[in-house]
């Protein structure tokens, strides 16, 4: 690869990187191309991208973001990168569906939050909810109490209207009482 190449390689690389909100390095050695291009239409639909690269130009972009060294012990042997810009571990998730069906995927490890991740924390990042599933939570967290305050106040708007009407039915102090009217 002409040196030229290595630079568009790398600068390509690097955009990834910067757009990417986790990055996750996978080993498919041994997985048929069927298989390998199927995991990569899915990644599309959950827009994530699946990218092979040498493992020399990855880490040289991954360094040039500031992504520590040790990185480097995850760009051994066959490396592919899926990046993802929306849902950082969604990676996690889609890599454990293919590996019921693909057995061959190897995870290596992940990049999210300024953090390594290694393969053996592959269980972890997979089991985390989405963005979605975490501000569900979190707005029935605070609607919870919400609700109880509207309750409360509700109910103190009712017992003031009706004080205000018992203060309105009795006879203000100098007024002439009402006589009534009889038929």
């Amino acid at each position: 690869m002409a040196t030229e190449e290595k630079s568009k390689a790398i600068d390509e690389i690097r955009d990834k990187i910067k757009r990417a909100q986790s990055i996750f390095f996978v080993d498919f050695t041994g997985v048929a191309a069927n298989d390998f291009n199927e995991l990569r239409r899915r990644a599309r639909e959950k827009n994530l991208t699946v990218k092979v690269v040498k493992n020399t130009l990855a880490l040289r972009a991954l360094q040039e973001c500031g992504v520590p060294e040790s990185i480097a012990e995850i760009l051994r042997g066959p490396t592919s990168l899926i990046f993802s810009s929306e849902d950082p571990v969604a990676p996690a998730r889609l890599l454990k569906e293919a590996k019921e069906n693909v057995p061959g995927i190897k995870f290596k490890g992940a990049y999210l939050e300024k953090a390594i991740y290694s393969a053996a924390q592959f269980e972890l990042l997979a089991a985390l909810p989405t963005k979605e599933d975490v501000r569900a939570q979190l707005v029935g967290v605070l609607s919870s109490p919400l609700s109880g305050l509207v309750g409360v106040l509700e109910g103190l708007l009712g017992e003031l209207v009706w004080a205000l009407e018992e203060i309105a039915r009795r006879p203000q102090p100098g007024a002439k009482p009402e006589v009534p009217t009889g038929a």
